[in-house]
């Protein structure tokens, strides 16, 4: 599922408010208070995936993308797949970038593949909504910050 939004800040700055999102996201997971100016490629920590209102999975996350101020991964290794989280950043002008998000599972085999592709289906137009909050909670955060 992929989604664009464009946000009220330059590149760079949106950069920073991710690298506080990671460190805030660290923090949560692992008790562990990390800067800014720790966050780096190939860190690497155990992270909660909710699945849904009642079920968690717990996987290995990995930042496999750190590259400042245009491009963000995260990957969690599960049991049963491997979900991508993927941020992009465009600079558009100095007081505004677009930002294209996006979060995919990969399912380790063919059984979980089908299942994920029929619940996806079924679930497309809930994740976009879901989607759009979490952008519009971004802006939301982003406006506090940087005025």
């Amino acid at each position: 599922m992929q989604i664009q939004h464009q946000f009220p800040c330059s590149a760079v700055q949106f950069f920073n408010f991710m690298a506080r999102r990671i460190a805030q996201d660290v923090q949560i997971e692992t008790d562990k208070k990390l800067t800014i100016a720790q966050i780096h490629q190939g860190l690497k920590y155990d992270k909660k995936i909710v699945v849904s209102d009642k079920k968690q999975r717990i996987g290995k996350a990995e930042l496999t993308i750190f590259d400042k101020p245009a491009h963000v991964q995260l990957r969690v290794d599960m049991f049963d797949g491997t979900q991508i989280i993927d941020t992009q950043c465009q600079p558009l002008d100095e007081h505004g970038c677009k930002v294209v998000y996006s979060e995919e599972f990969r399912p380790a085999n063919m059984e979980k593949k089908l299942a994920v592709w029929s619940l996806s289906w079924m679930g497309r137009r809930k994740n976009e909504k879901k989607l759009q909050r979490l952008m519009e909670q971004w802006e939301k955060e982003i406006r506090q910050l940087y005025g």
